[in-house]
């Protein structure tokens, strides 16, 4: 029997350590899951799997031990709940996100409602690009989703230059993690909300344009010069 790993794992089921193995990564939006969605997991654990679930650091859910003869059986019950999968390999990520102003008291700006116009504007998890590319999202400068370390990282931020001092987005660029882990470099300004979407997807797509393959953003902009992909971005 062949079985296509990459298809399985843009489809949310990773290959497992044992053949014939899979685990199921989940993910919902900023990371919200609701009761219903809880306790779906949970029967999909038990059911399928071996009664364990496990929090991924983007704010997903993992259901290891499920049997390739399940997945598609699996697949139903996600679609039925409204449970969302999340991806792997060379694609974009879950955006993850932090609480902000939701309800927390250092929030600076609506994190989930940033989430949901980024996905509104098609930069969806799972679009398939030369590496993996990382966005998140704070609500202040505590970053608690490390703002740094990631390809596109946003923090909300108070514009002292503005004279209103209006808040929006510090943004760092090309950031990562992995085995040649890099610190994004800060915009020498704060972005409205309008300009964070609009830079998010030139970014991307100069990104996908123009990286090799396995090349993350971070190394990109090493081989081309921070100066030379800021005037390409329009940044």
């Amino acid at each position: 029997m062949s079985i296509d790993y990459d298809a399985l794992k843009k489809r949310g089921f990773l290959r497992s350590k044992e053949d014939g193995l899979f685990t199921l990564r989940t993910r919902m939006q900023a990371g919200n899951y609701r009761d219903g969605h809880l306790e779906k997991l949970a029967k999909i654990a038990r059911q399928y799997g071996r009664s364990i679930t496990h929090l991924t650091v983007r704010q997903g859910i993992e259901v290891p031990f499920i049997r390739y003869e399940d997945v598609r059986a699996v697949e139903k019950e996600l679609e039925a709940s409204g449970v969302k999968t999340g991806t792997s390999g060379p694609r974009l990520r879950a955006t993850t996100a932090c609480p902000g102003n939701n309800w927390c008291k250092r929030g600076l700006v609506n994190t989930f409602a940033l989430f949901e116009r980024i996905e509104n504007a098609g930069i969806l998890c799972g679009t398939d690009l030369p590496h993996k590319f990382k966005i998140v999202i704070s609500g202040c400068p505590n970053s608690c989703t490390r703002a740094q370390g990631s390809e596109i990282g946003l923090h909300g931020a108070v514009d002292l230059s503005h004279p209103e001092k209006r808040i929006g987005y510090a943004v760092y660029l090309g950031g990562c993690g992995g085995r040649t882990p890099r610190a994004g470099f800060k915009l020498d300004r704060i972005l409205s909300e309008e300009e964070v979407i609009s830079l998010i997807k030139r970014v991307v797509f100069f990104y996908k344009e123009n990286a090799r393959p396995r090349q993350r953003l971070a190394l990109l902009i090493e081989e081309i010069g921070k100066e030379n992909f800021l005037k390409a971005i329009s940044a």
